[in-house]
């Protein structure tokens, strides 16, 4: 004997069925509806560039806060490390991995480096709880210029992260990887090759490229930041890392006079002096996208370009601040000084109004977002005369033609800058 439903629980049921079989349109496309993810702003010690003045560890926000990526809108708090139990004063959020359930940050503080110097692991669920990640004290030296800046993460789990002239390397477990004997992942205090050279300068972003065929890690690629063009540079080491001096550990370069010396050209319709100061540009930050095969190309590499000197002010007789476009090539994974190759640099977007002095990129390849932290006060050298927080802008790129298409309401910034945006180090996209 079958079981009888009761009369409501039937009519329940025709009436869904009749939604179902009337409206088969609306049903899928509530199928296939996605999440907005949510876009991760760190406030800490940001580069803008050499030649501007952006906020210092005690005067930034000291923050990570949680954005929607549909509407811009700020969604909370994730962590405020102006009221952490776990860090001292003008300990700064520099770079931040995601991990889904969790985040890896990196922070950082030069007036006291012997113990804010880590990488913390900071749980979704429990923001408030900072859990030691990596504090190897080789590694995170106490060295008042070695500040942190920027981390990525190898397929392997390890994680590189500069600081000031060098990068580091530990394992998962947080324990101190090293190059050459005792040396940093990548040390850069002496030539090697065209990747580095012994001025002062720093390296602003790090980005870890796809492994080559066979190979469990991929390169490293970075970029090199000074006040003259020479300095103003991209590089790769090998991803077994480099040592001073020795050439053989850089994998590829931009050209040996910087990234400068390579002729750039104006994307699409895009209008105006393509030829760059004498002092090149600064190079602040990266996003690296490969293109998948038959494209001629592994990769395109996205760079955010800002003033190397405080006499670059605009675009009008030189590009000084904007976003370009690099053709990557990489040929092989034994070494060799061409194996990656940097070419045809194609400016992709030149109006300073909306872009000057950018700080971070992110880049959401689900719907070909772009993500660009800049300074609250266009062509003012100094970000933090106004008091305004860093902006957030929200570009369309064209994956055909690498061209950007602004996303803007009434033409403002898509996120406005903010209590909470002085000055952004990093963004990150996630799902959560």
């Amino acid at each position: 004997m079958g079981r009888t439903l009761p009369t409501t629980k039937l009519a329940a049921i025709a009436t869904m069925a009749m939604m179902l079989t009337a409206c088969p349109k609306a049903a899928n496309t509530a199928s296939t509806s996605t999440t907005p993810k949510t876009l991760y702003i760190a406030s800490g010690q940001c580069h803008s560039g050499i030649g501007i003045t952006t906020y210092s560890n005690v005067t930034a926000s000291r923050a990570v806060t949680k954005w929607d990526t549909s509407s811009g809108d700020f969604k909370s708090v994730f962590t405020d490390l102006n009221v952490a139990q776990n860090v001292s004063a003008g300990t700064v959020p520099q770079s931040m991995i995601d991990k889904g359930d969790h985040l890896l940050l990196l922070t950082e503080n030069p007036s006291a480096t012997g113990g804010d110097r880590k990488i913390w692991k900071i749980m979704k669920n429990d923001p408030s709880t900072y859990i030691t990640y990596a504090t190897d004290p080789t590694a995170f030296t106490i060295t008042a210029g070695h500040i942190t800046r920027s981390m990525a993460q190898d397929t392997d789990g390890s994680i590189v992260f500069s600081k000031s002239l060098m990068m580091e390397k530990v394992s998962t477990v947080g324990a101190r990887l090293v190059k050459g004997g005792a040396n940093p992942w990548v040390n850069s205090t002496g030539v090697a090759g065209n990747c580095f050279t012994a001025a002062a300068s720093l390296i602003s972003n790090v980005q870890i490229m796809t492994p080559f065929t066979g190979a469990s890690q991929g390169k490293i690629i970075y970029l090199h930041s000074g006040n003259t063009a020479v300095l103003n540079r991209i590089g790769v080491s090998s991803r077994t890392g480099m040592t001073t001096a020795t050439a053989a550990d850089c994998m590829g370069s931009s050209a040996a006079g910087g990234a400068s010396a390579t002729p750039h050209v104006n994307g699409g319709t895009l209008l105006g002096p393509v030829g760059l100061a004498v002092t090149g540009s600064s190079l602040t930050s990266s996003v690296y996208i490969p293109t998948p095969s038959p494209a001629l190309t592994t990769g395109k590499l996205i760079v955010s370009y800002a003033p190397s000197v405080v006499t670059q002010f605009d675009n009008n007789t030189t590009f000084n601040t904007g976003i370009v476009v690099w053709d990557v090539t990489e040929t092989t994974d034994l070494v060799a000084a061409t194996s990656v190759t940097f070419t045809n640099p194609t400016i992709i977007w030149r109006d300073d109004s909306v872009v000057w002095a950018p700080s971070a990129l992110a880049y959401d390849s689900t719907d070909s977002s772009l993500y660009v932290a800049v300074g609250g006060a266009p062509g003012v050298i100094n970000q933090t005369t106004s008091n305004f927080g860093y902006n957030v802008e929200k570009f369309t790129l064209n994956t055909s033609t690498f061209l950007l298409t602004r996303v803007a309401v009434n033409n403002a910034p898509f996120i406005q800058g903010n209590a909470y945006t002085k000055c952004i180090s990093d963004l990150k996209l996630a799902d959560q």
